[in-house]
């Protein structure tokens, strides 16, 4: 890591030496955080496998796009 550009900067008023603690601490705590591998998600399927009966207009003709599978 180099010195040349700091991780972050105070925008407005002054830090003691707490408040830099506590700001380090916290940005310490999500970047270890962030390294620890996750549980995988379960698998999602690719399509629903409902559809809303409202939507549907009822009949589709046999040429119709929507037929099409």
């Amino acid at each position: 890591m180099s010195t040349a550009e700091p991780l972050f900067r105070i925008v407005r008023g002054q830090v003691d030496a707490e408040e830099l603690a506590a700001l380090t601490a916290v940005l310490t705590a999500l970047a270890q955080r962030a390294g620890t591998a996750a549980e995988p998600a379960a698998p999602r399927p690719a399509a629903a496998r409902w559809f809303r009966l409202e939507r549907n207009a009822g009949f589709l003709a046999s040429h119709s796009w929507q037929t099409a599978s």
